[in-house]
């Protein structure tokens, strides 16, 4: 026996995995999956319990921590000392049973508060018996390999939310440019026959998403990468030079400094970004010393899906069209798909935010609501911003 078994048979741990594999089955991270030694410390701790077909792993916090949304924030809540916390849970249940949400949820409310559980928002069954329960949603946090994770407590703490602009995953704003200038701007980047640069990542399937600068950290414009050494300041590159009055064009509607700024391109044929998160820069967000990032379709065609998952774990599918300006959250689960005949450019600016940019986010997300008007801006950017 090996030491990481913890004194357990392999059977009893290759059992007590397969109990957890309707969690596997919505888990994205290697780390968080349930596996033979995860079980062997689990059991080790006597964190792990089962009551009939449900099967859940419950710690007790030792110390007061805090729960961000993403590793570099915001903050969702903090978890107290002697507080339980759930941080698996799963049923073994026959896929043709019809009865575990309700035995689920009987085993939930069982559990003494306060408690904990992190429950992943795509898994339907165990969101439900959550709700159902008594436990109320906190937040949402995600993970860095794309995990939705719902943040759920019962207990009698209250909570402040987080901005309301924290929590727009994808957004199509009422910035629009000229065609004639786009146009213009194309053929002038088709007839110069550019080497775009190919963006290193194990999502970018097949090599088919490059970029080139126009605003970065070197006058080179085929260094798309971000320097964090502080020494490095955006600049001008020569591909901005070269387009300037046209590029100012789109620029100069866009209300704030800017970032990095590039054209993107997605081969066509099935061209693909796999799904993904970007949480390695500390600096995206919509707060006040964060950046936000904008894509402007220069060239594109109606084959060209983009896809992103709200905080609720649901699927947001866009065709964003030519000469329109949507907002993204990168930081939240993304795939792109050009499955046209064409090439996708697409002009993208990553701008530091401030109260124009989360206006336009606020007045954007409440008109799809129906429900913008001053009192909302007013009450929402003061009270959240």
């Amino acid at each position: 026996m090996k030491a990481w078994q913890k004194g357990y048979e392999l059977d009893t741990l290759i059992e007590w995995t397969n109990k957890f594999e309707s969690y596997n089955k919505n888990c994205h991270s290697p780390f968080m999956q349930a596996k033979k030694n995860g079980m062997a410390t689990a059991l080790e701790k006597g964190l792990l319990y089962e009551e009939g077909h449900v099967v859940y792993e419950m710690r007790t916090a030792k110390t007061t921590s805090k729960v961000k949304m993403f590793g570099a924030g915001p903050e969702i809540a903090e978890v107290h000392k002697g507080e339980k916390v759930i941080s698996k849970i799963a049923n073994t249940f026959d896929p043709e049973d019809t009865t575990p949400i309700r035995t689920m949820t009987d085993t939930l409310r069982k559990i003494e508060e306060p408690v904990w559980a992190h429950v992943f928002e795509e898994d339907l069954v165990v969101k439900t018996a959550v709700k159902d329960a008594g436990f109320k949603k906190i937040g949402t946090k995600v993970s860095t390999f794309s995990d939705i994770v719902g943040v759920y407590y019962k207990g009698g703490r209250k909570f402040i939310p987080v901005p309301e602009t924290e929590n727009i995953n994808i957004v199509k704003t009422r910035l629009e440019f000229d065609h004639n200038i786009i146009d213009e701007l194309v053929d002038k980047l088709l007839i110069m026959n550019l080497e775009y640069t190919n963006h290193n990542s194990n999502y970018n399937r097949k090599q088919s998403w490059k970029a080139l600068s126009l605003l970065g950290h070197e006058k080179d414009s085929t260094f798309v990468d971000k320097h964090l050494d502080g020494f490095h300041p955006i600049i001008q590159t020569d591909l901005y030079d070269k387009l300037e009055p046209l590029v100012k064009h789109f620029l100069d509607k866009l209300p704030g400094r800017f970032d990095r700024v590039r054209f993107m391109t997605l081969k066509p044929g099935g061209g693909e970004l796999a799904r993904h998160t970007d949480q390695t820069d500390p600096d995206w967000g919509t707060t006040d010393g964060k950046m936000v990032r904008f894509h402007i379709p220069l060239k594109t065609n109606d084959k060209v899906v983009f896809t992103s998952w709200n905080n609720n774990g649901n699927k947001c599918v866009h065709t964003m069209g030519k000469g329109e300006c949507w907002f993204l959250d990168t930081r939240r689960p993304h795939t792109a798909i050009n499955g046209g005949d064409d090439i996708r450019i697409h002009l993208v600016a990553d701008v530091w935010a401030n109260n124009d940019i989360r206006r336009l986010l606020l007045r954007e997300k409440f008109d799809t609501m129906g429900l913008y008007n001053k009192r909302y801006e007013e009450g929402y950017t003061n009270r959240s911003l």
